[in-house]
């Protein structure tokens, strides 16, 4: 039998027949042969590896410094690494479309025997394939290498051999492409969006702790122990890549502080994904003043960061409205920038503060510094997890709305919440918690900062989990609000405690008692 409170969850995340979310989809590789849903027994090798060595998560990836594919899928590993801070290790195997001149992989191998992997494998992707050894020599030169043994070990041929473990583990497993990476031995195929790597994540974060709990001498070793030895799987076989179900309510948060509009009772919430750069949104802009207007209280709307990477002036912009909510004064930043679109210079973004009524030297502080280019970052990241694909994207009383809306539109969108919203508050339920009341039944994560989701302030507050707390203790660090940290860490313990620390030291914040 439902409770009034499961019929009222029911009804306010069933307003359907109004908008329909737009529908991207990309092919699945011609060649993939792994099943997404079966763990293989994928072995590291002697592969250089990043991240902790006990982290619940592995990550190999097979990958070629000359695919565009593997170059293109670098901005969203990073991103991925940001969501689960300390709980990725990488292990970086090569899988070289010339294995005769594996030149790139070389200088890969020879730069981390002198501990300087990381920064050589962005600058070879950073070359599109044109890699020559004078362009080795000199990127090895300017990361500060012994020059004398980087190019004794290129001249000898140190690591052809280990190289060659790399393929031959690779042909022996089925991969015949790149980039092929496995999440704890599942197959992510090629350059998918991070919605589908997040998927992949959280379920194995589940399975490492149920083998945790068994204490084993090597974790990785544990979850892949019994895996399949190579691919078995039809060539069609790919990763499911869920597209957002315009009439399903997900669990959106209000991100970062000062971004909201409206009362905290408003029958219906607008979270909107936004890019100061993206002229769609910028059309957007007066159709939610519009709504606004007409709709008053009823309505709180919420802008949430998502710096496309495409769009070169994004992320500083985007940090630069931070550092106007810092202040309190981020609508009237966010007029200034849509109002003169497409001017996003730093003399424009100093012009549009200063219009706003901002201190200027804090705001130059703020943008000099980067000081929010981690927390613009994560919000986009979490954007993308949820499977946002594209600006604007509207999350109205939880259900999407992608694309651009005209006022008509939008208010036929609004007036069938407000007649879902008006329903449940004549049955009893308290305006402030209708959103909450949403949220409990929602579908989803917002990885940013789970606390941003709000709870039901009537009926109780739910104990976090304690990754979803590690998670709003590292978003309250990328914001530098480290007394909200301190806050929030509160008697948190274990691995969650660990990886929150990580973030936050890495911020310049001590969370140490």
């Amino acid at each position: 039998m439902r409770s009034a409170l499961g019929v009222i969850v029911l009804a306010l995340s069933s307003v359907t027949g109004v908008a329909h979310a737009d529908t991207v989809t990309q092919q699945a590789p011609a060649n993939a042969s792994f099943d997404a849903a079966t763990v293989y027994n994928v072995p590291r090798g002697d592969a250089p590896a990043e991240g902790p060595a006990e982290a619940p998560i592995t990550i190999v990836d097979w990958s070629d410094y000359a695919c565009g594919f593997c170059n293109r899928v670098q901005d969203t590993l990073d991103r991925l690494d940001r969501l689960y801070p300390g709980q990725i290790r990488w292990v970086h195997r090569e899988l070289p479309a010339d294995e005769d001149n594996p030149l790139a992989a070389e200088a890969a191998r020879a730069a981390a025997a002198q501990g300087r992997f990381r920064p050589m494998h962005d600058r070879l992707f950073a070359l599109h394939g044109r890699v020559d050894r004078a362009g080795v020599e000199l990127i090895a030169r300017e990361l500060g290498l012994d020059m004398i043994r980087f190019r004794g070990d290129l001249d000898a041929g140190t690591y052809r051999p280990a190289i060659g473990r790399d393929i031959n583990d690779a042909i022996h497993l089925g991969i015949t492409g790149t980039p092929t990476l496995f999440v704890n031995g599942r197959v992510v195929h090629g350059n998918q969006p991070l919605a589908v790597f997040a998927a992949v994540v959280d379920e194995e974060l589940v399975r490492a702790d149920a083998a945790r709990a068994k204490h084993p001498l090597d974790l990785y070793a544990a979850l892949v122990e019994t895996g399949k030895p190579s691919a078995d799987s039809p060539p069609d076989s790919t990763n499911p890549n869920e597209q957002l179900d315009p009439n399903r309510a997900y669990r959106v948060g209000f991100g970062l502080p000062g971004h909201q509009l409206g009362p905290d009772d408003a029958l219906v919430t607008i979270v909107e994904w936004s890019d100061f750069q993206c002229p769609f949104c910028a059309k957007e802009a007066p159709v939610l003043a519009h709504v606004r207007q007409k709709y008053g209280d009823d309505v709180r709307i919420v802008f949430r960061h998502m710096a496309m990477l495409f769009h070169s002036s994004s992320t500083i912009a985007a940090e630069a409205g931070v550092a106007a909510a810092e202040q309190g004064k981020f609508w009237a930043f966010h007029d200034q920038v849509f109002g003169h679109f497409g001017h996003l210079t730093r003399d424009d973004l100093e012009t549009y503060a200063r219009a706003a009524g901002l201190d200027l030297a804090k705001f130059r502080a703020a943008l000099d510094s980067r000081r929010y280019h981690d927390a613009v970052i994560a919000e986009t990241a979490a954007a993308e997890a949820l499977g946002v694909d594209g600006t604007p994207t509207l999350f109205i009383n939880g259900q999407p709305v992608t694309g651009l809306r005209d006022e008509a539109t939008m208010d036929r969108i609004i007036d069938a919440h407000l007649q879902q919203a008006h329903a449940a508050v004549a049955r009893g339920l308290v305006k402030a918690d209708i959103y909450p009341v949403v949220m409990a039944g929602a579908r989803g994560d917002d990885r940013a900062d789970p606390s941003a989701i709000p709870s039901q302030a009537s009926v109780g507050h739910l104990a976090p989990r304690a990754d979803d707390q590690s998670r709003s203790v590292a978003a309250a660090c990328r914001r530098h609000d480290g007394a909200r940290a301190a806050k929030l860490v509160g008697t948190m313990n274990g691995d969650p405690k660990r990886r929150a620390e990580a973030v936050c030291t890495g911020e310049g914040i001590d969370l140490a008692p």
